[in-house]
């Protein structure tokens, strides 16, 4: 059968499309020689090329030189230095931290500065300390503690999450993952002799325990488990070609039920919980976020008792350092609104009282009625 050119096809009547359950489209439009038939395939002709040509435009933004396959332009997380960072304290001068998690952290720090006249006399380097996992509820500080650990440490610090990788196109976020481990990888190489943190936020949502998945075995499912399967083995491709690297893991679940992985966990010797703040922390923690107050040090001295009352109460009610932010937030926002109305008086406890008490359910009062359901 010939197919007549598109060029040439004459339209008698105007277009009127209409779908075929047997597939294509019918349309009221003839040809020269009124065969409907020809028409219809050579519409349905462009429109496969059509689509084609979308697809090879699509390839071709993900196509390097010469046909090899290369990323799209992906924002790869980079490392930085912690040390010109005020915001973040080291180990010897954090106050707002509990005392059995310093001692840990101290203890880790040790190992990893430890000099070869003492690693010698063990006979190995102990890899304990390039390995462990942050975990603890939501808004207690384990990304914050990991920043902590890398400048007492003088190390560069990385941060990765989920969404640095993760893509809705097949075999990308893998590509991804790879990219990434390459990239700490080739910099830990050039620069044997300085030290390097990689924090892994939320890494629950990377390495799912293979029965929490779903039953189906389709392509998402096989996704995860190549996810899981580069992010080990890149750990152990770490450690063996690069000991100045430590991974840190933060999550909030539990190692102690079913929800992280078992093979992953076991990569992390060391599994250090991170508890709410307790009243002390919470102290030091309300001076923290109070150091550009105009006179701090006045209402420091003046309302030091309350102060401490008001962290007695929210360690009590089990406040987390998120909790806490949004306490000194809030209570800043009613100083600002008070002195719009045209009120003269400075800062006021008050203020901190009062947003303490518009906080109905603290993270830990949260949590602790979430399992009671």
């Amino acid at each position: 059968m010939r197919i007549q050119p598109i060029s040439q096809i004459k339209i008698n009547q105007p277009v009127n499309f209409k779908s075929n359950p047997k597939g294509g489209i019918y349309t009221n439009i003839t040809n020269n020689d009124g065969t409907l038939e020809d028409t219809v395939k050579q519409y349905n002709i462009l429109v496969i090329f059509l689509s084609s040509l979308l697809a090879g435009l699509s390839l071709l933004a993900i196509f390097g030189k010469k046909g090899s396959f290369k990323l799209a332009e992906s924002n790869l997380v980079k490392f930085e230095s912690l040390k010109n960072n005020s915001k973040i304290p080291t180990l010897e001068n954090c106050k707002s931290i509990n005392k059995e998690l310093k001692e840990i952290l101290e203890q880790q720090i040790n190992i990893n500065k430890a000099g070869n006249d003492i690693i010698s006399e063990i006979g190995e380097t102990p890899n304990t300390a390039n390995r462990f996992l942050l975990y603890g509820s939501p808004g207690v500080g384990k990304s914050y503690f990991a920043k902590i650990y890398a400048k007492s440490m003088d190390a560069d610090y990385m941060e990765v999450l989920f969404s640095d990788f993760n893509s809705k196109w097949v075999g990308e976020t893998e590509s991804k993952m790879k990219e990434i481990f390459n990239s700490i990888l080739k910099t830990a190489e050039k620069n044997p002799n300085k030290k390097y943190a990689v924090t892994f936020n939320e890494i629950d949502a990377l390495v799912v325990p293979p029965d929490n998945l779903p039953q189906s075995r389709g392509t998402h499912w096989v996704s995860i488990l190549r996810q899981r399967s580069i992010f080990l083995n890149y750990l152990e491709v770490l450690k063996e070609k690069a000991p100045n690297v430590t991974i840190i893991g933060t999550t909030n679940i539990s190692p102690k039920n079913s929800g992280l992985d078992r093979a992953a966990m076991s990569r992390f010797q060391n599994l250090i919980e991170v508890p709410y703040p307790n009243k002390e922390c919470l102290k030091e923690a309300l001076k923290m976020n109070l150091e550009k107050l105009k006179n701090k040090d006045e209402f420091f001295k003046a309302n030091n008792e309350q102060l401490t009352e008001l962290a007695n109460k929210m360690a009590d009610r089990k406040f987390s350092f998120r909790n806490l932010e949004n306490v000194v937030q809030e209570a800043k926002n009613m100083f600002v609104s008070e002195k719009i109305k045209g009120n003269k008086e400075g800062f006021k406890i008050e203020y901190l009282n009062k947003a303490v008490q518009l906080v109905k359910l603290s993270d830990g009062e949260l949590e602790q009625s979430t399992k009671k359901v």
